[in-house]
C-alpha cells in the first residue's frame, strides 16, 4: 500500500512536466559542398531564419547530413524538417511540403570539358546527348526532374552516386574523365573545384528544364512536421520573409536574375512587403 502511495505521489509529480514539455523538432541541413564551413553557413542562415518561428513551439536544433541521408530521415516518423528541398511526385507523397518555396534555384546546368562541348549549341537536349552515346554521372539521392524517366531509359550511360559527399564526387568524376558529362548547379561546381578545374569546363543550357526550380520548407508526415509547415506557412507571408528571401537570392545570384525571382514570389506567392 505504502509502494502504491509512492507511486502516485511519483505520477502526480511527473505529470505537469509531460503535460507541458516543449516537442522537439531537427533542422537537417544538408552536406553539399566539398568545403564544410560553406555548408555550415548555409544551413545556419536559414536555420537562424526559421529558428524564432518554430522555436515559439518547438525546442529545435540544427544537424547536418548528407543528401541521402536527410531525404531517408523525412521520410520516417521522425520529428524532423528541412529547407529549399525540390517537390517531386514521390516526395510529395512521402513529406509535407510548405506553400510558398523557401528557396528559388537556379536551373542546373550541363558541364563538360570544352573539347567534349564545342560543337554544341548554346542550349542542348540531354535525351538527344544521351541518344548520342555520351555518358552522364547522377547523385542518386536527388531528383533531376524532368530528366528522371529519360536517365531511367539510359542506364548503362548513367553512373549513379551514392554515399557522403555526393555531390563533390560528382564534379571529380568529370574533371577525370571517368564520364564526358554531369549536371549541377554552377555554384556548386565553383565551391567542389579549383579555379584551374573549372577554367577547364564549359557549361550549356538544357532544354528539358524551366528557368528556375522552387525548394521549399519540408517536414516528415508527423504531427510535429505538420505543425511545422503551418507556422512556416504563415511566417513566409510576412515582410521579414520578404526581405530575407531578397537578401539571400541576391546574395546567391546577378541582380537581374534576383529581381525575376522575387517578381514571382509577389505576384505568384503574394508575400507582403513592407510598406
Amino acid at each position: 500500500m505504502k509502494f502504491f502511495k509512492i507511486c502516485i505521489l511519483i505520477s502526480l509529480l511527473v505529470t505537469p512536466y509531460l503535460i507541458y514539455a516543449t516537442p522537439s523538432l531537427t533542422i537537417l541541413s544538408y552536406s553539399y559542398f566539398s568545403d564544410e564551413d560553406a555548408d555550415s553557413r548555409a544551413g545556419e542562415q536559414y536555420y537562424n531564419f526559421f529558428q524564432p518561428i518554430l522555436s515559439t513551439y518547438f525546442d529545435t536544433v540544427l544537424t547536418r547530413t548528407n543528401h541521402a541521408r536527410l531525404i531517408k530521415r523525412l521520410s520516417t516518423n521522425e520529428a524532423v524538417c528541412s529547407f529549399n528541398l525540390i517537390k517531386t511526385k514521390a516526395r510529395n507523397k512521402q513529406l509535407v511540403f510548405s506553400q510558398i518555396p523557401t528557396y528559388m534555384h537556379q536551373q542546373r546546368k550541363l558541364f563538360g570539358f570544352k573539347n567534349t562541348l564545342k560543337d554544341l549549341p548554346a542550349k542542348v537536349s540531354i535525351s538527344k546527348l544521351l541518344n548520342n552515346k555520351y555518358t552522364f554521372a547522377i547523385v542518386s539521392s536527388t531528383s533531376y526532374q524532368q530528366l528522371d524517366a529519360i536517365f531511367s531509359d539510359y542506364r548503362t550511360q548513367v553512373a549513379k552516386i551514392t554515399g557522403a559527399n555526393s555531390f563533390a564526387q560528382l564534379s571529380q568524376l568529370l574533371i577525370h574523365k571517368r564520364v564526358d558529362m554531369i549536371i549541377d548547379y554552377e555554384n556548386t561546381m565553383k565551391m567542389n573545384l579549383t579555379d584551374t578545374q573549372f577554367s577547364q569546363l564549359e557549361s550549356r543550357d538544357i532544354s528539358e528544364y524551366p528557368e528556375f526550380i522552387n525548394g521549399y520548407f519540408a517536414c516528415s508526415k508527423t504531427s510535429e512536421g505538420k505543425k511545422a509547415i503551418a507556422l512556416i506557412d504563415n511566417y513566409m507571408k510576412t515582410p521579414a520573409a520578404y526581405d530575407f528571401l531578397k537578401q539571400t537570392h541576391h546574395n546567391s545570384t546577378s541582380p537581374e536574375v534576383a529581381e525575376r525571382m522575387m517578381a514571382i514570389y509577389k505576384t505568384t506567392f503574394n508575400i507582403a512587403q513592407h510598406k
